[in-house]
């Protein structure tokens, strides 16, 4: 509950009222799932509630930055926070033990999630740049085409977005690879950190 009330509070300090309309559509139609849904099977908040969680996260975190760099547009920098794995609640089956649906399989979040902002877009009759805007930050926020994204970030809030998105999915991985070992050893080495092993200090 505490974080849909900082969602909903973020979201109505958009200012721009065809991003602001987008996005409070679409996180009105998935809010049950958004809400309860992992981030992922698997790797990263991979539990009841991560999907939120991550996504709260990087709001912190991108609202921070928007604080250092008050060139970045503020508002597609929450939209694409909001937005970025918003098709995980198609992609996978439910909160507890979840599977990738045929969607999921066969599309992944990420082309269903810029699929969601187009359909939305024309159902409410936006025909500015501005639904382009959001589905290149959908579609390039993994950051490198290795990584899953069909385009690389090509405005300066898309990079950020990969780039938060990142961090936070890298800092949730070590924290949870680091808490089982005690201080002065090293973890198993870990896949989707390069495959590196992690020395926890005794500090």
């Amino acid at each position: 509950k505490d974080m849909e009330v900082f969602f909903r509070q973020t979201i109505s300090q958009i200012e721009n009222s065809e991003i602001k309309i987008i996005v409070e559509t679409l996180i009105n139609e998935q809010i049950e799932k958004f809400m309860i849904y992992p981030a992922a099977s698997k790797n990263h908040h991979e539990y009841v509630s991560g999907l939120a969680y991550h996504t709260m996260s990087m709001l912190k975190l991108g609202l921070s930055i928007c604080e250092l760099y008050p060139s970045l547009n503020r508002d597609l920098i929450i939209a694409g926070v909001m937005l970025h794995d918003l098709g995980k609640t198609i992609e996978l089956s439910g909160p507890i033990v979840p599977e990738y649906t045929l969607e999921g399989k066969l599309l992944g979040h990420i082309s269903i999630a810029q699929s969601m902002i187009e359909v939305t877009a024309k159902n409410l009759n936006i025909t500015s740049e501005i639904p382009v805007l959001l589905k290149h930050m959908v579609l390039s926020h993994h950051g490198k085409l290795e990584y899953g994204s069909p385009v690389l970030p090509l405005i300066k809030e898309a990079e950020i977005l990969s780039l938060i998105d990142n961090i936070d999915a890298r800092m949730n991985t070590l924290d949870k690879t680091l808490e089982t070992i005690e201080p002065g050893n090293f973890s198993k080495r870990v896949f989707s950190l390069e495959n590196r092993a992690f020395y926890k200090p005794k500090l």
